[in-house]
Order: structure tokens, then C-alpha cells, then sequence
């Protein structure tokens, strides 16, 4: 229904709709369970809020609709680590698996399947036993870990060369805005209706529906990149593509590559802290209830939207102007987006007032909007024919929300001191700063050699004209004509 009543737009954009509805759905699990695990655990609840808060109660305490755990504090932070356990060991599956079968089947099935275990989840956290939500958090991870490599090979043959980053932003703009709508819903719901309610909120869109699937098939008219004449359609018009495995040992060999697992590293680390562990910072050292928690949690990722999309649009601009070559345009994306969060968190690492790391929080998470066009969308450019593995190496730079709430859990966690959660906040800016200054030397814009199609000449073709002819049809792997579409491989 969908597509009939929008055909006047684009069907990249509806593709790119259906994988923000995605992301923002799948994200945003972690999130509530985050939020969730900060309210019911009685370590350290004082149920006292500052007098300044906007949200001076909570009016599930103390009734039915409540629950109360006494785990310790690094006991509830594992609970995320495990999570993010799972999603480093998928994530190279994951990415393999978009390479083996059709992207965007794979992509239903995963947030289907995230969404089922959501719905058990509340099931799990009331039983209590810690080894079971360890268990269900570990598959979970594991589940989510293949959404992003699925997506972005998805969005990789539909995205022509000069709207690349825009696409892209669009769909992580799910991605982020998810922590907002999930701090503002999960804050309210927790202290207004009851402490599971968000578990259920969260999985009113499951699936994608028929219609919504549809979206996701190419078309022989989409809009493609044949216009910017790529050498591989180029050479594909005098012979066919060679069947070519997945070149591992260059992507492990490449230096480019390894800029862009650097800069996951450095930001899974500190969006590990932003969505799992600064509520437990607030609660700690502020005393702050559920709904002001997520109140100051969501507000900065919601600028971090805004410049993320304003951003990608700018960055785009100067790539595809020819102001700036696509490396120095990821470089630059890089540096405002990780330089600019880095010093913030930094700074936070010697404050003492919720008011004042708040602000520093919306600076530096609304300028980290602009990295998303540097290291994240990095895989379209190095290798558009490997977006999935890529992508999945990217993804294994989960091991930085691994350290990180590691970290916060055997500090922090454990003595709910302001001293030790400001060393994180150190840790995290510093670690940002280096990122940066790695990423700017190594970084590159550019399709490395070895992946670059090759093409075996046709055999049999010995009429001068039907030769002429056929130079004007761009043969691609899938048999889709290739001056119609972005796509040079079938994937789907």
C-alpha cells in the first residue's frame, strides 16, 4: 500500500524509510533494557530526585507495577557486556552471510527475530536468575549484530556514487535517534505505567509487512551510478565478470581498512557509555529518577541527528563538487565528528554538576553526527562490491563497548564513586583523540585495487556489429543491465 500511494518518490527512499524504521526499532532495545536495569535495581536508589527536577516522582515506586532487584551495579553492567559479547562474535558471520544470501531477506528475518526476544525478555529479567538474562542478552547481541552489515549491502546497490553519504545517514539516522526515543519513552513509561511497559511499547512495528518487503527489490529502472561511467561497467561492456571470492587476507592487510575498524573502536566505546552507562552515572552520583535520567539522555542524540543529517548533506557537497577528495572529506567528517566529542568527554571527566555535563553532552554528541559520514559510511567507498564483510569488520569494533562496560563495571559499578566514573569519561575522551589522529593518517575515499571487478573476455563474438551493438549494454554478475542500476552484483 505503500508504494502505491508514494510512487511519485524515489524507491531508494522508501528503501532507506524501512531501514530507519529498522534501526530505530532495533537500537533502541538496548537502550530501554539499559534504562530498565538503572530503575528496578535498589543499589544506591536513594528515590529521591533533586529538587530541580523536572520529574519530581515516580509513581510506580513502592506499587504492583513495580520491581525491585538487588543485584550490584557491575552485576547490571554486564548484563550489556554479554550483549555486546554476542554482537562481536556475529558480526564477521553476519557480514559473510549478506555475501551468501539475499541482504534484504536476511534483514526482515533479523529484526524479526530481535523483536520476538524483546517481547521475552520481561519474562527473563523476573525470573531473576543472572546465568539466563547473561544467556538471552548474549543471543540477542548476536541476533542484532547482523542487522548493520545486512543494511548497508542492502543501501550499497541502490545509492548512486554522489548521494552515498546522504543515503547512508538517513538510515543510521534510525540508528541514533533511537537512544532519544528510547530514553524519553522508557524514563516516562518506568516511573508513569509500570517497569516492563516499554519492553512492549518497542515491538509495535515487529516486521516488515508485505508491501514494506517490495521496497527492498531492485528494480531494472532504479536509479544507478552508470551516469558517473565507473570503470567497472566500463570494462563489463567488452566482456562478462569473473567469479571472484571474498577477498579476506586484503581486507585484513589493508590499512584503510583497519582506519575504519579504529574508528568503530572508538565509537563503540563511547556510545557503549552513552547508552548503557550514563544513566547509572546520573543515578549515582545525582540522584536522579527515571524520567529526568532519560529525559537528559535522550535530548543529546536527538541534536546528533540533526548534524548528522545537515552534515552528510554538506559533506556530499564538497565530495561531489570536487572541493575535496571523498578521502579528505572522510577525514574531515572524522575529525569534527570525533575531535569535538573527544574534548567534550574529556572535559566531563572533571566535572561535578549534572547541568553542566549535560550541556558538554550535546556538544559533543551532536558534533559526533558528522563521523558517521567518515569511518561508517568508509565501506561503500573502499569496496562496493564487499559492503557486507566490511561492514561486519567494522562491526568487530564492538570490542570497545566490550572494554568499555567492562571498565565502568568493575570501577564504577562496583563503588558508585564520582572519581571513578570521571577516569572513564577520561579514558573515553582520550581514546577519541587518538582515533581521530590514526584514522587521518591511514584513512582513505577511494575503491582500494583489489576491488575492483574483473572481467573475462566473451567468447564467441566475432561480428564487428553485434560487438558495437552490444558495447552500449553494460553486462553485470546478476545479468541486470548495468546502466540502469547501481547494481553490479546480485546480492539480493
Amino acid at each position: 500500500m505503500a508504494v502505491a500511494l508514494c510512487t511519485c518518490m524515489p524507491h531508494r527512499y522508501f528503501l532507506v524509510l524501512m531501514c530507519f524504521i529498522g534501526m530505530l526499532i532495533s537500537v533502541g532495545y538496548r537502550t530501554s533494557f539499559a534504562l530498565v536495569m538503572t530503575h528496578i535495581n535498589a543499589v544506591n536508589n536513594s528515590n529521591a530526585s533533586s529538587s530541580d527536577s523536572l520529574f519530581p516522582h515516580c509513581t510506580t515506586e513502592g506499587t504492583s507495577r513495580d520491581l525491585v532487584t538487588h543485584w550490584d551495579g557491575s552485576t547490571a553492567l554486564l548484563f550489556n557486556t554479554f550483549y555486546f559479547i554476542g554482537q562481536l562474535f556475529f558480526s564477521l558471520p553476519g557480514g559473510a552471510l549478506c555475501q551468501k544470501f539475499p541482504a534484504k531477506r536476511i534483514y526482515a528475518i533479523t529484526i524479526l527475530i530481535s523483536s520476538v526476544l524483546q517481547l521475552l525478555l520481561s519474562l527473563v529479567i523476573i525470573s531473576k536468575q543472572i546465568w539466563l538474562i547473561y544467556l538471552f542478552r548474549l543471543v540477542q547481541g548476536g541476533v542484532e549484530s547482523i542487522t548493520v552489515p545486512s543494511m548497508n549491502a542492502v543501501i550499497s546497490a541502490w545509492a548512486p556514487k554522489n548521494q552515498k553519504t546522504t543515503l547512508m545517514n538517513l538510515a543510521y539516522a534510525g540508528v541514533y535517534l533511537s537512544p532519544a526515543v528510547a530514553n524519553f519513552s522508557t524514563g516516562a513509561s518506568v516511573c508513569y505505567l509500570s517497569w516492563d511497559s516499554i519492553l512492549y511499547i518497542y515491538d509495535q512495528h515487529p516486521c516488515l509487512c508485505d508491501s514494506e518487503r517490495d521496497l527492498f527489490i531492485p528494480q531494472a529502472y532504479v536509479y544507478g551510478n552508470a551516469a558517473n561511467g565507473n570503470a567497472a561497467n566500463r570494462n563489463a561492456a567488452n566482456g562478462k565478470a569473473a567469479v571472484q571470492k571474498t577477498p579476506w587476507c586484503k581486507f585484513f592487510t589493508s590499512m584503510p581498512v583497519w582506519a575504519m575498524f579504529v574508528g568503530a573502536f572508538c565509537r563503540n566505546f563511547v556510545f557503549a557509555m552513552l547508552i548503557t552507562e550514563v544513566q547509572q552515572y546520573y543515578k549515582d552520583v545525582y540522584s536522579l529518577n527515571s524520567a529526568m535520567n532519560g529525559l537528559l539522555n535522550g535530548l543529546p542524540h536527538v541534536f546528533m541527528v540533526i548534524f548528522m543529517l545537515l552534515g552528510s548533506v554538506f559533506l556530499d557537497y564538497l565530495g561531489k563538487h570536487g572541493i575535496l577528495s571523498w578521502t579528505l572529506v572522510r577525514k574531515l567528517a572524522q575529525t569534527l565528528g570525533f575531535g569535538v566529542m573527544g574534548v567534550c568527554i574529556l572535559v566531563i571527566g572533571f566535572l561535578d554538576n549534572y547541568i553542566e555535563v549535560f550541556v558538554l553532552f550535546c556538544v559533543g554528541v551532536a558534533f559526533s553526527g558528522f563521523s558517521i559520514s567518515g569511518y561508517q559510511t568508509n565501506p561503500l567507498d573502499l569496496a562496493p562490491k564487499y559492503v557486507g564483510p566490511l561492514t561486519g569488520i567494522s562491526r568487530t569494533g564492538m570490542a570497545g563497548s566490550i572494554l568499555s562496560t567492562v571498565l565502568a563495571a568493575k570501577t564504577a559499578g562496583d563503588s558508585h564513586k564520582l572519581s571513578d566514573w570521571q577516569t572513564l569519561f577520561i579514558i573515553g575522551g582520550s581514546l577519541h583523540i587518538a582515533g581521530v589522529i590514526f584514522y587521518c593518517i591511514f584513512a582513505s575515499g577511494r575503491q582500494q585495487s583489489w576491488a575492483e571487478p574483473k572481467y573475462e573476455a566473451l567468447v564467441g563474438e566475432t561480428d564487428e556489429t553485434e560487438s558495437k551493438e552490444n558495447s552500449n549494454v553494460l553486462i553485470s554478475p546478476s545479468g541486470i543491465n548495468s546502466n540502469y542500476g547501481a547494481i553490479d552484483r546480485e546480492i539480493y
